[in-house]
């Protein structure tokens, strides 16, 4: 009979990896959906935000360390199919930020917004650095004062905008899932 119980935990525990791995992968299809078409159409400070970084950290904040390094692997890799740039390096950078994120996390147990604001604040230096080196692999002439005026600036606060905005919908999404 315990093992007749086991095999029952291990039946329940892989069916709800498979609920929240399907779900993770809508929720990313969905958000790569609205980034791609629809904010490319209506543009805030003449930026589109960045949904797939805000996806990731929220849930490696809330889920740990490896469900984020995946999340963010997924998110970088689709992000990168549809813009069908030269160099891939978003998968890279999303997986570490859904690691490190998960990682430390893990040391503050009730899961509150300012310690998730200070990661989205690390996250959007970190995702600065990249949109300068995509720019300055792009253009021939480099002129590092428009860039972070004209590009980097804007992708900032309008992705510090939803990243603010998506933590609430993003933490019961994560507890849904959960249960």
């Amino acid at each position: 009979m315990p093992q007749n119980r086991m095999y029952g935990f291990e039946a329940q525990a892989r069916s709800q990896v498979i609920v929240f791995a399907i779900a993770t992968t809508l929720l990313l299809l969905l958000a790569g959906t609205l980034q791609t078409a629809l904010f490319s159409r209506f543009t805030l400070f003449g930026a589109v935000p960045d949904l797939m970084i805000c996806i990731v950290l929220c849930v490696s904040y809330f889920n740990g360390r490896y469900v984020g390094a995946i999340t963010g692997i997924a998110a970088g890799f689709f992000i990168e199919a549809i813009g069908a740039r030269g160099i891939m390096v978003l998968p890279l950078v999303y997986m570490m930020m859904g690691y490190l994120v998960g990682n430390y996390a893990r040391a503050v147990q009730p899961k509150r917004y300012v310690p998730y604001l200070f990661y989205l604040a690390c996250a959007l230096g970190v995702r600065a650095g990249v949109t300068v080196l995509y720019s300055c692999l792009h253009y021939k002439v480099i002129n590092v004062p428009q860039i972070l005026l004209r590009a980097v600036l804007p992708e900032l606060l309008v992705t510090a905008i939803a990243g603010v905005l998506l933590y609430f919908p993003m933490k019961l999404f994560c507890k849904k899932i959960k249960a």
